[in-house]
């Protein structure tokens, strides 16, 4: 089983307010792969502290909606 680091949600999640560099983009389709796998079933764990870190980072940057609903969808997924 994989530990999942909140900068992987965070990569996967906000969308640049600018064209990213390259080496970020590679980064970004990385971590859109691994949640891919991970929505698909792929068991992962991760830590309430990483959860809180992620909300915060989707709360200053997208809503407070946004971090509400990506916090409730992964305490209720069976495979994290």
């Amino acid at each position: 089983m994989r530990f999942i680091d909140a900068n992987l949600f965070i990569y996967a999640l906000l969308k640049p307010k600018k064209e990213p560099p390259e080496n970020v983009r590679k980064i970004k389709k990385k971590a859109k792969d691994i949640l891919r796998r991970i929505s698909k079933g792929e068991k992962v764990i991760t830590t309430v502290v990483h959860l809180s870190e992620v909300a915060n980072v989707l709360e200053s940057r997208a809503s407070r909606s946004f971090a509400a609903e990506f916090v409730r969808t992964v305490l209720i997924s069976e495979n994290i």
